[in-house]
């Protein structure tokens, strides 16, 4: 117990000087536009990268299509202005719908 402590200890305090290191270092100067442009794309192509291997699987053979009605959903409620928690209820209520649907039909 006393070691999970202080690893838990010391990964917080690493996080504090990484978070500290790139205001340090900036001092009072700013990103050029086109690493900011960067920076900001960042977390999308993150995401956009997680939910490819999500939906995909390992090894890219666990391919779910069922996702992709829900996902464009998402994606089209987004795109109208609706907040994200509605996406996520409008893409979670279109891909469960759609495999009940489905197991209806199977039997």
């Amino acid at each position: 117990m006393t070691m999970l402590i202080i690893a838990t200890a010391a990964l917080a305090a690493l996080n504090i000087l990484y978070k500290a290191a790139g205001p340090a270092l900036l001092g009072g100067r700013e990103f050029p536009p086109r690493v900011r442009a960067v920076a900001d794309a960042l977390p999308v192509v993150l995401l956009a990268g997680l939910l490819t291997v999500d939906l995909l699987g390992a090894g890219w053979r666990d391919f779910d299509w069922t996702a992709l009605p829900g996902l464009a959903v998402a994606v089209a409620l987004r795109r109208w202005g609706r907040s994200h928690l509605v996406c996520i209820v409008g893409a979670v209520a279109v891909t469960a719908g759609l495999r009940a649907f489905l197991a209806i039909l199977g039997g």
